[in-house]
């Protein structure tokens, strides 16, 4: 080789982050949404996110006939826990109207909304969990999702569109045997927690992709205006339940889990422990179920 001839350095490998548009029309999204995010490899280290496509009208509509008329628009706001979104309605008008609901109708309410919060968390950490790949924890999660909806169907005739609630009380009374079945199916609920504990909250592969991921400040949260389990996530120790005491959860014990990362591993252990306070709360209630009427006497 010439002396004059000399192999050139190789240069330095060059890593450039990818950015990747979702949407905004996006068919397994929950409602139109649109997200661009920046990719390193696979993990997102930045997204930007565009609510503003979805408006169903939900305010106009509930302009226009009686009160009672906007219970099926409440169970619409979120599917899998249309119970707590027609009584929280309910609430909201009977405190407009200055009247109070029937004691028994207050504990019946406390029973299904807290069932319907269990439906919902097994909704979330199982179609999370299948996300990651966990495949069979989704499936014994919704096994489980479907012996409460049994309940629920049981009780209002129906399992998404449940339309409940009325201003003063609620729809039907619960019916006979509810109590034993319903002890028997957070028998079974709890076993198949057990299983989803142990294959999940010390997985390896499941913990390296939740542990330090989506991490949300206490700070942020509470500037964002987080609520529920995501808030608590966060370290925020507020349960309306506790902090604003509505229907019966005055009497009742229960604790409020947080976090104190902030991250989507935090935001998984909340929602597994919240389960078990919505089962602790839920026996309780059937314990303490009075008699007498469902609904107000106007």
């Amino acid at each position: 080789m010439p002396e004059s001839a000399t192999l050139s350095a190789p240069s330095a490998t060059e890593t450039r982050h990818m950015f990747l548009n979702i949407g905004p029309s996006h068919p397994a999204m929950h409602g139109i949404v649109q997200l661009i995010v920046e990719l390193d490899g696979e993990r997102v280290v930045k997204t930007d996110v565009e609510i503003g496509y979805l408006h169903r009208g939900f305010e106009k509509m509930s302009e226009l006939g009686p009160y009672n008329n906007v219970i099926p628009y409440a169970d619409r706001l979120n599917y899998v826990s249309p119970l707590i979104n027609n009584f929280g309605y309910c609430l909201a008008v009977e405190r407009l109207l200055g009247i109070e609901a029937t004691e028994r109708c207050q504990f019946i309410r406390v029973i299904m909304s807290e069932l319907s919060r269990i439906t919902d968390h097994l909704t979330c950490v199982g179609a999370s969990a299948m996300e990651l790949g966990a495949f069979t924890v989704f499936l014994y999660m919704i096994k489980a999702r479907e012996w409460l909806w049994e309940l629920v169907e049981a009780v209002t005739g129906a399992r998404l569109t449940v339309s409940y609630g009325r201003v003063g009380g609620v729809k039907a009374d619960l019916p006979g045997h509810f109590a034993a079945r319903t002890r028997k199916a957070l028998e079974d609920v709890r076993k198949v927690l057990l299983e989803c504990d142990a294959l999940l909250t010390r997985n390896r592969i499941f913990m390296d992709r939740m542990q330090g991921t989506g991490i949300i400040s206490k700070e942020q949260a509470i500037s964002y205006g987080i609520t529920g389990p995501f808030l608590r996530g966060s370290g925020v120790a507020l349960d309306v339940r506790k902090a604003n005491p509505y229907f019966v959860y005055d009497r009742l014990a229960f604790d409020v889990p947080t976090g104190e990362h902030g991250d989507n591993y935090d935001r998984y252990l909340v929602r597994m422990e919240e389960m078990e306070q919505s089962m602790r709360l839920v026996e309780q209630a059937l314990d303490r179920l009075p008699g007498g009427p469902i609904n107000i006497d106007f």
